[in-house]
Order: C-alpha cells, then sequence, then structure tokens
C-alpha cells in the first residue's frame, strides 16, 4: 500500500548550495518527519494489520533546482559595508560611484540630484585627484567629500551624521515630512532601512529559490514524449510505488506540499498518457498541501489544459483530489471550480504568515484528517466497507 510524498520548492539536503539560507523558513518538512508522521497515522488506515509494511517513499528534487552562481550576492541582506579602497587606486569611473554613494547617505533625498552632479564633478577633476594624491591615505577621502560639499555651497556634512546602517535596530517609522530638517530625515532614513532590512532578510533566503526552483522546473520539465529530470524523478517514484503494491486494488497515495502539486498535475496530465508502461496506473488519493495547482492552471502553466491537451485527468488515472489551502498561507490557491475534479479545503493554520505555509507538514490534526479522507475516499467501498483485495500474479 504504497504512499509518495513529493516536495515543494526551496527545499535543500544538509551540505548542498542554498541549505543554509532556506533551513529557517522551511523546518518542519525534513523527510524524515514527513515519513514518520505518514507512518504513525496513514499507515495504519493502509494497512491494519501490518502497518510497518507499507511503502512510504519521497521524490526529491531539490538539487535539480535553483543554483546561485555567484552565492546570492544580489541579496541585500548580504551586502556588507566593506572599506572603499584609497582614491588614488580607483578609476574615474568608481571614484564617481564611490564618491556619490558616500555623500548621498549624508544628505536628504532632496539633495540628491546636486549631490550626484558635484560628486561626479569633483571624481572627473584631475587637479584635484592630483592634490589629493599628495596627502596621506587617512586624508585623502575627507577632503574629496569636503570638495564636493563646497561643490554644493555647503560646509562638511557632520560626521556624525554617518553612521553604519548596521547599527542598533529601532523602531520603523513613518517616511519623514518635508518639513523636518534634515539631520531628522536622515536618522529616520537610516532607522526604516534597519527595520526594512529585518524584513528582507528571510524573505530573501526563500523567496529567491521559490521563484528559482519554479522556473528551473519550468524550463527543464520537458515534454511528455521527453520529460526533463524532475518529471523522470516523480516517474521513477511512481513507478516504484506501482511495484511496491501487493495487491491490484491497493491504492496508491500520494501526498505533494506546494511545487510538487504541479510536479504530480503535470506528471497525471502529460508525463504518464506518453509513457507506455505507465500509461495505466492510477493514484487512488492525491492530497495537494499549500500549492499553486490552481493558479498554475488557469495561467495555463500546467501542461494539463493546454492546446491539444485534456483540461481534466481522467478518472481511470485519479481518484480522489484534495487540495488543502489556508487563508493564513499565502503561497497557496484553491483549485476547487479551475482543476477539473479538485475538492478544496480551507484548513485551518496557526495563523502564522511566516511559517503556515510548511504547518500542514507539522500539524498532527493534518495527518489524521489525511487519514480519514483516505479511509473514506481510497480505502473502503460505497458503502463503507474495505474495498475487496485481489491476491496478486
Amino acid at each position: 500500500m504504497p504512499v509518495v510524498f513529493i516536495h515543494g520548492v526551496a527545499v535543500r539536503e544538509q551540505g548542498e548550495s542554498g541549505w543554509e539560507d532556506v533551513r529557517r523558513a522551511t523546518q518542519g518538512i525534513e523527510w524524515p518527519a514527513v515519513q514518520a508522521a505518514l507512518r504513525l497515522h496513514l499507515a495504519p488506515v493502509l494497512n491494519p494489520d501490518a502497518p510497518e509494511r507499507v511503502w512510504v517513499d519521497r521524490v526529491y528534487w531539490g538539487d535539480l533546482g535553483a543554483q546561485y552562481s555567484r552565492g546570492g550576492l544580489f541579496r541585500a541582506a548580504r551586502a556588507e559595508a566593506a572599506p572603499d579602497p584609497a582614491p588614488a587606486d580607483l578609476s574615474d569611473e568608481d571614484l564617481g560611484e564611490a564618491l556619490e554613494r558616500r555623500l548621498r547617505a549624508a544628505h536628504p533625498l532632496g539633495d540628491w540630484p546636486d549631490v550626484i552632479a558635484a560628486a561626479w564633478e569633483a571624481a572627473r577633476d584631475r587637479s584635484l585627484q592630483a592634490m589629493v594624491a599628495d596627502l596621506p591615505a587617512a586624508e585623502q577621502w575627507g577632503v574629496l567629500e569636503a570638495a564636493v560639499e563646497g561643490r554644493l555651497g555647503r560646509g562638511p556634512a557632520p560626521r556624525s551624521r554617518r553612521r553604519s546602517r548596521h547599527g542598533a535596530f529601532r523602531r520603523l517609522e513613518l517616511p519623514p515630512a518635508p518639513h523636518l530638517p534634515a539631520g531628522m530625515q536622515l536618522s529616520q532614513r537610516r532607522n526604516v532601512q534597519r527595520a526594512m532590512l529585518e524584513l528582507r532578510r528571510p524573505l530573501e533566503a526563500f523567496v529567491p529559490l521559490f521563484v528559482g526552483d519554479v522556473l528551473a522546473y519550468l524550463n527543464t520539465r520537458g515534454t511528455p514524449d521527453t520529460p526533463g529530470p524532475i518529471p523522470q524523478r516523480v516517474l521513477g517514484a511512481l513507478r516504484a510505488a506501482n511495484a511496491a503494491r501487493t495487491h491490484p486494488h491497493e491504492p496508491l497515495v500520494v501526498l505533494t506540499h506546494s511545487m510538487g502539486g504541479q510536479l504530480m498535475h503535470d506528471a497525471l496530465s502529460a508525463f504518464l498518457p506518453a509513457d507506455p508502461a505507465l500509461r495505466d496506473l492510477r493514484v487512488d488519493f492525491w492530497c495537494a498541501a499549500g500549492s499553486q495547482v490552481g493558479l498554475f492552471h488557469e495561467l495555463g502553466v500546467t501542461l494539463g489544459g493546454l492546446p491539444g491537451t485534456p483540461d481534466a485527468v481522467p478518472s481511470a488515472r485519479l481518484g480522489y483530489f484534495w487540495n488543502v489551502w489556508a487563508y493564513s498561507d499565502l503561497l497557496s490557491f484553491r483549485a476547487q471550480g479551475v482543476v477539473p475534479g479538485a475538492h478544496d479545503t480551507a484548513f485551518p493554520l496557526p495563523g502564522l504568515v511566516r511559517s503556515d505555509h510548511v504547518a500542514y507538514l507539522t500539524d498532527t490534526d493534518f495527518y489524521r484528517t489525511l487519514a480519514a479522507k483516505v479511509q473514506v475516499h481510497a480505502v473502503s467501498g460505497p458503502s463503507g466497507a474495505p474495498r475487496p483485495l485481489e491476491s496478486g500474479p
């Protein structure tokens, strides 16, 4: 009585690239914990006499997902304020960029156009560069900044303004009103930057790999006749699960999470029918938790429903499709009325927007409810009696 689990995006194994980035955001969907919960709650329903004999496996595809070519340098939360080289070591272009950056940090937004013009004028002033090059290194940046301030018609900006953006975290404040003094505007801007940096940090760890894995799948999934590496793993797991059945009518149960739902829908609607060895395989019960199947299907991104492909997975290939979403899981979507045959349930999760996308897989009540749904839709017959099991060959 086989069970297959297919994870979603941004899942990595320890030691793989990206694991450190996503492990906090994906705690709770580690395979050993999911496998243990399925064995505890679902296996006794599938085989009451010998639950330990229930075949439970997963499809792991995180290593085939998105990879950072430079370690994720694009993320603002990873930006470190490295000291600038000596001005004499920089080209005109690099000197202009550095001067502009340093002076912008010391001026309110309304001054930025003038700051940019003055910074680049100073950076391209050969006589100024020659004079600065003869100064001790510790004095060079100060003289250049004073030269820019002079071009602005002001004295040097107070050093107290130039606090690192990595200073102590304060409260998030409203954007400064135009009439506030420049010093207060700068202080509020730094407070907002520090607060938003704390907000961005966990999102920048998860969201880029979320989007990257989606794109990696869509770009490499192939066609029904030539499935890509990720669909091949799904097909391999279904092939192994089908072989693990001990009776022809033994139910095959699939649990997917997040993007795993789209992988399963493509397998059922396109890849299985094109595989002569699997075109007769039937998934008796499929639970898609926290998925985007409804969204992808309505956008025309799933293989099923595209021109030339059937809109619905035939009942001969899929029994009951249970789509579980939650109001507090902003990455989950309804499927009923969008994907033919889908039955929606809005699951009551704790209400923590930051973690509810993975909360299904850590919730005992979710697994107990899953077991009850499998019992009535895949194990029991129409009258509620156990479905007959025919002896295998």
